[in-house]
């Protein structure tokens, strides 16, 4: 545990303090044409590092009976409540919400820069230890199940592919991930991209 510690000390020291202000957050991901009126909305995921022997990082597998995204592989998280601090307690509490992990087990531990999706959200990426044994309880109305990838995968650059797609007439960059028990791609696997280059 140790060593674990240590090499999540390491990786904290380039994340982004969770006091900094959104503003002051790096913005990647799509560009529309039309640039000036893009107008993302805000939402918050939680990158969820299980402090096991060997490390995991732990996804869900959306609902098919969402009306956005059903079935896909993504992190917890999503858009935040009137009055709460943004984006920390919005990735928290969607966790204890989405996955049923107790909302004690989770240390944040602070940002990624943000990811605009061609779906029109902004995300704020929470990177967060989660200790002990949090037992994870899907919410059957937005997960349909969870599965975890090894933290030595997530981190392996290997790991990732790179695409060039068009959409519109216009060439935006998407990345996905090789050898995962589900299909994980977009927003997902570019924030993990992102996680791995630290």
């Amino acid at each position: 545990m140790n060593s674990l510690r240590g090499r999540i000390d390491d990786l904290a020291a380039f994340l982004h303090p969770l006091d900094t202000p959104l503003k002051d957050v790096p913005i990647h991901g799509y560009r529309p044409p039309g640039e000036a009126s893009w107008r993302p909305r805000p939402a918050a995921v939680l990158i969820p590092i299980l402090a096991c022997k060997e490390p995991e990082v732990l996804l869900t597998v959306r609902s098919r009976q969402l009306p956005h995204h059903a079935g896909q592989v993504s992190l917890p998280g999503g858009g935040r409540q009137e009055g709460e601090p943004f984006p920390v307690e919005t990735a928290v509490r969607e966790t204890v919400e989405e996955v049923g992990i107790g909302r004690s087990l989770i240390e944040p531990l602070g940002l990624l820069d943000r990811f605009d999706t061609i779906t029109g959200y902004r995300v704020a990426p929470v990177v967060a230890l989660v200790h002990g044994d949090p037992r994870p309880e899907p919410c059957p109305n937005e997960v349909e199940s969870v599965f975890c990838l090894p933290w030595s995968q997530v981190v392996h650059a290997g790991t990732y592919r790179r695409h060039h797609c068009i959409r519109d007439g216009h060439s935006y960059e998407l990345y996905s991930m090789s050898s995962t028990p589900r299909l994980v791609w977009g927003a997902t696997a570019a924030i993990l991209h992102q996680l791995s280059r630290l």
